[in-house]
């Protein structure tokens, strides 16, 4: 994990209300129950349906990050055992897999990706107004 998003998250736990357990909790609907309810994010695939929709790709899940991060690593050159000690496979075979595995909406999002962190001037900083 990378230090800002460490930080961030650490924010995130500290400014939490008391009682909830985690850092991403949630207040939904629930059909089944017919009432609000509370408790952890479990719904990660309607979020990244959200996110794909609003930057203008086709779905793809929250590991395709994992997989972008990888990439990101292995273009700038980082050794290979560097790379597999982040991801934390105990097979160098799976992150050589894991490297040329991403299709081709990762590449679309990816690219989206890259395309806004340069985009962003260094000085905004989301993050910092989260609660």
């Amino acid at each position: 994990m990378i230090t800002s998003l460490y930080q961030m998250l650490l924010k995130r736990y500290g400014n939490r209300e008391k009682d909830k357990p985690r850092v991403c909790w949630q207040r939904y609907w629930s059909r089944k129950e017919g009432k609000f309810v509370e408790g952890p994010y479990q719904d990660r695939k309607k979020i990244m349906g959200t996110l794909c929709r609003k930057v203008g790709v086709r779905y793809s899940r929250f590991h395709v990050l994992r997989h972008f991060g990888a990439s990101v690593l292995d273009r700038a050159n980082v050794p290979i055992d560097s790379i597999q000690r982040i991801l934390g496979h105990e097979n160098r075979t799976t992150t050589e897999i894991y490297l040329h595995s991403i299709g081709e909406p990762g590449r679309e999002a990816m690219a989206v990706y890259e395309r806004a962190c340069q985009d962003v001037p260094q000085e905004e900083n989301h993050t910092q107004s989260l609660p």
